[in-house]
């Protein structure tokens, strides 16, 4: 009778054990469904935000390459009026060179026929003293002729300095486009690594 109790004890404990097993299995099992669900759920989120940022970058890339472009037109547009004021300076500049020769070789021209009159007045006014007022008078509008050449020879000098400070200017307004450029193209570099290392 005894043993048969023992027995029966025995596989009482035994059932309970496996009735602990049993239930820690199932522990076990909804556990890792549980870590399984919440794993899945973080992968989504993961894949979710990488989507967002990758579609954030994107966007950002069509907007830089956008500006890129426009930048890109602005400076050829630029480009080709610098060129075009280049070449409108220098054909300027050359018949700024032609009138200022041309009018030194008058200027000259002038000078010596005033030395010439000059003479003449000098070597005749003894013999002619009666025209000394004519003579005087002519000395004075050739003197006036004189000043307004050396005038306008002084307006043409200042003409070409103009000139000269414009095409710096153009040069100095031509490398600042070219250095935007070169900006953006290193911002659109910059873009395209973080784009590959994501």
């Amino acid at each position: 009778m005894t043993t048969l109790a023992s027995v029966d004890a025995v596989r009482r404990k035994i059932q309970g054990l496996q009735q602990v097993v049993y239930e820690a299995e199932d522990r076990a099992e909804f556990l890792q469904a549980e870590a399984d669900m919440e794993r899945q759920a973080r992968q989504r989120a993961e894949a979710e935000e990488a989507d967002r940022k990758y579609e954030e970058v994107a966007r950002k890339l069509v907007i830089l390459e956008g500006d890129l472009e426009r930048s890109e037109e602005r400076a050829e547009v630029a480009e080709a009026r610098v060129r075009e004021l280049e070449q409108e300076l220098k054909l300027m500049d050359q018949n700024l060179k032609l009138m200022m020769k041309s009018k030194s070789a008058d200027l000259e021209e002038e000078l010596k026929n005033v030395t010439n009159n000059l003479k003449s007045l000098e070597a005749q006014a003894e013999k002619y003293s009666q025209k000394e007022d004519k003579y005087e008078e002519e000395i004075k509008v050739l003197t006036e002729k004189l000043k307004e050449a050396e005038t306008r020879a002084e307006f043409a000098e200042r003409s070409v300095a103009k000139l000269e400070k414009t095409i710096d200017d153009l040069e100095e307004k031509l490398a600042q486009a070219k250095e935007e450029n070169l900006d953006m193209h290193q911002v659109l570099d910059q873009t395209l690594l973080e784009l590959n290392n994501l």
